[in-house]
């Protein structure tokens, strides 16, 4: 079976409430009592993150001398319970609602797999014989990040502006409607949004940031004073939240995880564009070609299934282009393509890899993703394609897509064509029309 991550869970009690959860989630979790840790070594076994249940530590280990071990062997860890957040490690508090420890695992497990993803693709992009130098991994923190914050509340915004580091560029958008503009504006690399806002404003917000192609994939952070909000925050898209009485010494570790990752996407498009003068690129999606895709992802395929790690492929078919073909021409075919390659591309996420398949049809590869939570993904990207009006070079009117869908997960043995054919055959390949 494979999963979405290796987890290793401390904790001395079995009926913990961390288990379950991310076992539902896809992860493969293995519990060693906090005792038990101390007489393994780390070598024997390849985790992915450690969770140290810091609510059912019988043994009342230090949690800093495992804090210390994880950095020694380069484990991310994330501690559960009560935080001493000088350990500069990741944390969740007490009363946590499953989303949210869903999304802070993912969160720490998504920048391992961008690591990776972006070592992976520079070794392909190298036998193209392309000078990658100046393509780099991101530092980790936050340095001269450009963050706009978004509330109008003195006391939480004072808390916010107390803690983030002094080089950060700072922006402050005080009414939320009027943020969409200013992020449309300009660069930035997060939003704090300061609370649910005034009649769930910032909610609100957070869903007209998730159905913008520029700034899908924004990290959107959320202070909140009420910690029954968690759930709804995360249901609205928010990247990760921070409660306001007991969290808000953790705000620039939770902020620079966030940031760093959005760097690492901006690091794997850096690649791409170094690489572009060769022959890595599709002309028409301006997306990965068919030929780069080919030789990518039996590497990805091969190096999934050594970890034991899912890998789901996704296919997106232009039903409709050989229409526009014959009403409009082949040069605003064209151009359609490439404005729904670039859609595409700002869409994925940062660890995804897009390319052009065939003429209208593009692939995505999900990797550590298991199809249920592809599909989401999958069809938060079709909604957005489907609102879209694609605007064309001599044409009145704009031009509506409609797609037929294909997602499987890669199995043993699988070339790419049988995961193509399978996915567009499992029920997802019907027509949608916009």
């Amino acid at each position: 079976m494979r999963y979405a991550a290796n987890l290793l869970v401390v904790s001395d009690s079995p009926a913990n409430n961390i288990e379950f959860c991310l076992i539902e989630a896809g992860y493969r979790c293995t519990r060693l009592s906090f005792l038990e840790m101390f007489e393994q070594d780390f070598g024997d076994q390849t985790f992915d993150l450690i969770l140290i249940d810091g609510e059912n530590n019988t043994a009342h280990v230090n949690v800093k001398d495992i804090a210390r071990m994880a950095a020694e062997n380069a484990f991310p860890t994330l501690l559960v319970g009560p935080a001493d957040v000088k350990c500069r490690i990741q944390t969740i508090s007490p009363g946590f609602c499953d989303l949210e420890l869903i999304s802070r695992v993912g969160s720490l497990v998504r920048l391992e797999t961008m690591e990776q993803e972006l070592a992976r693709r520079i070794a392909t992009t190298e036998t193209y014989g392309v000078d990658l130098s100046t393509v780099t991994s991101p530092e980790p923190d936050i340095g001269e990040a450009n963050i706009l914050i978004v509330g109008s509340k003195t006391v939480v915004l004072g808390s916010i502006l107390l803690r983030l580091d002094t080089r950060t560029n700072i922006h402050i958008c005080k009414n939320p409607e009027m943020a969409i503009g200013d992020l449309r504006a300009q660069e930035f690399d997060a939003v704090i949004l300061s609370g649910v806002g005034h009649g769930d404003s910032n909610l609100r917000l957070c869903n007209d940031i998730r159905a913008d192609t520029r700034l899908y994939n924004l990290p959107v952070l959320m202070v909140l004073e009420d910690a029954e909000n968690r759930r709804a925050a995360f249901v609205h898209g928010v990247s990760d939240v921070i409660l306001h009485q007991t969290e808000m010494d953790a705000l620039v570790s939770r902020v620079e995880l966030q940031i760093q990752q959005y760097r690492y996407r901006f690091a794997i498009q850096k690649l791409f564009r170094v690489a572009k003068p060769h022959p890595v690129a599709d002309g028409p999606t301006d997306l990965y070609s068919s030929g780069f895709m080919r030789t990518h992802l039996p590497v990805m395929f091969d190096e999934h299934a050594a970890q034991h790690k899912v890998l789901t492929v996704a296919t997106i078919k232009i039903v409709n282009l050989e229409e526009v073909k014959e009403k409009h021409g082949y040069p605003s075919a064209d151009q359609l393509l490439r404005q729904i390659g670039s859609a595409l591309s700002n869409l994925v996420r940062g660890e995804d890899f897009c390319s052009h398949l065939d003429t209208g049809h593009f692939l995505i590869a999900l990797p550590g993703t298991r199809k249920v939570e592809a599909l989401i993904a999958l069809k938060r990207v079709e909604g957005v394609l489907h609102a879209t009006e694609f605007a064309l070079p001599r044409l009145t009117e704009p031009i509506r897509v409609e797609t037929a869908v294909g997602l499987a997960e890669v199995v043993p043995n699988d070339s790419i064509e049988d995961v193509v054919e399978r996915g567009m055959s499992q029920g997802l390949g019907e027509e949608k029309a916009a």
